[in-house]
């Protein structure tokens, strides 16, 4: 005797993954309260009755790891803002306070306050000359002397080999790419919330199906016991109702079990603490892709052309340290012997220097090969993005095709599943069929319900993975 149940060990593995594929790594916070529950959803029956569109804005408010992707292009956005400083002039303010026996410093504090005197110029007189009295050697011995300076300095880059330019032009590429980056951060966060969300669908519909062949199974187990007390069938029949029953109680177990857990990842999602379980609030009705755009339009695409752009003008930046350099430069100074930001004397400096970097042991020529060979490595990357991209949308608009043809199979399918039992069951009642015969076709309709919940699903997240790769368009030069 051999009996069925609507679905196999594989099935169930399958089931368990699907489910725990969507747990999406990272973790959301909101408010712990009745209204931040109620703001995810609503409670009935002791159950929180969660929606997909919900579950999703929620986690594209909250989730901790769209904040850091946010907070990561915030610093992009900064060093694009600091890279004007190639353009223009740095302005300086200082103050010193300098105390120095030293000899040069001592004369030239002097020089600088206005101070110097010719007894400055003292020095002990050259062999077989009379000493200068009354003089000593203030020049070579000037003891301790302080100078309090306060500067105004200003500089003005003129050329700088490109540097400014392209630096300026890769600064915003990165930050570019960083706003593309955090555009697919939360393409993904939508996609594994969907998921997410279909998986606790999935898990709800499988109960219900469990449920109800459950229910059919505790009736064959009556008839079958009122048809042996009359006498009508054999003992045989009574055992194999009550061994199809307890392999069905067997997988109401493991499915009730697997929804909980599809409830949990939610919880998970959403940072929901409560001690409640969830449910859908639909059925999980088919739904078909919102406005896909093209996969060369994907953020992720994008940003990685933007990286191969700013690596290209790195490079350029790099040859620039190779190239001469023209600065303006002025400066202001005020001087004071005892009083600091005193301004007992002043002096002002102005003019243009130009510097080569000729030769720097082989290091900028090493910086100019090594941005150059990361241009190229951005650049394979930006192609092969695009090339993986256009294999990843051919593959989500297959898996599409393919999910809405077995949605229509799995509906004919349960149509007939459903006729055909109705037809085995009276013919048992009238003793035409066994036992046996009944419980394989309960076990084929159980099935074909499964797999018509099974074909919403896969349907559902197809459409979703459609919307995350974006769609061909066969017209496009860069499509072909």
């Amino acid at each position: 005797m051999k009996t069925r149940s609507f679905t196999s060990g594989r099935r169930l593995s399958a089931l368990w993954l699907v489910l725990t594929a969507a747990t999406v790594v990272g973790s959301v916070s909101i408010a712990e309260t009745d209204q931040g529950l109620l703001g995810l959803g609503v409670v009935h029956n002791d159950t929180l009755v969660v929606t997909r569109d919900i579950v999703v804005a929620s986690a594209l408010a909250n989730n901790e790891m769209l904040a850091a992707s946010g907070a990561m292009t915030d610093a992009a956005n900064a060093d694009a803002l600091g890279a004007w400083r190639g353009f223009l002039p740095r302005l300086s303010l200082g103050a010193f306070r300098i105390r120095s026996n030293d000899a040069l410093y001592g004369f030239g504090f002097k020089l600088n306050q206005r101070r110097a005197t010719q007894a400055d110029f003292s020095a002990p007189p050259m062999s077989g000359m009379p000493a200068p009295a009354p003089f000593g050697d203030a020049l070579n011995y000037p003891g301790v002397n302080e100078n309090n300076i306060m500067q105004v300095k200003l500089q003005q880059p003129i050329f700088n080999g490109g540097m400014a330019l392209y630096g300026k032009q890769a600064a915003n590429a990165m930050s570019r790419a960083a706003r593309n980056d955090h555009h697919r951060a939360e393409d993904t966060i939508r996609f594994h919330a969907v998921q997410a969300y279909e998986g606790l669908v999935l898990a709800g519909a499988y109960l219900s199906v469990m449920e109800a062949a459950l229910a059919s199974a505790d009736a064959h187990v009556s008839q079958a016991r009122a048809m042996y007390d009359n006498e009508m069938v054999t003992e045989a029949d009574l055992l194999q109702a009550k061994v199809y029953r307890a392999g069905i109680e067997q997988r109401l177990i493991e499915v009730r079990n697997m929804a909980a857990v599809a409830g949990e990842h939610i919880k998970l999602l959403t940072a929901t603490t409560a001690d409640l379980p969830l449910a859908p609030a639909n059925d999980g009705e088919a739904r078909g892709p919102v406005a896909p755009r093209r996969y060369t339009d994907r953020p992720d695409v994008m940003s990685s052309r933007e990286q191969a752009h700013a690596a290209a003008d790195m490079a350029k930046v790099a040859r620039g340290k190779m190239l001469p350099h023209l600065n303006l430069a002025a400066e202001k100074n005020w001087f004071h012997q005892d009083t600091f930001l005193g301004d007992e004397a002043d002096s002002w400096t102005f003019g243009i220097y130009a510097t080569w970097d000729v030769f720097s042991g082989l290091e900028n020529v090493g910086e100019l090969k090594k941005a150059r060979a990361q241009s190229r490595a951005a650049s394979h990357m930006s192609d092969f993005t695009k090339r993986q991209a256009r294999v990843e949308a051919t593959q989500a608009t297959l898996e599409l095709g393919a999910a809405v043809d077995k949605l229509r199979v799995a509906a004919d399918a349960v149509d007939a599943a459903r006729e055909g039992l109705r037809i085995v069951t009276n013919m048992y009642r009238e003793g035409l069929v066994s036992m046996v015969d009944l419980l394989d076709v309960q076990a084929q309709a159980t099935m074909a319900e499964g797999n018509l919940i099974q074909a919403r699903h896969d349907h559902n997240v197809s459409a979703a993975k459609v919307e995350f790769t974006g769609i061909l368009n066969a017209s496009a030069p860069e499509d072909k």
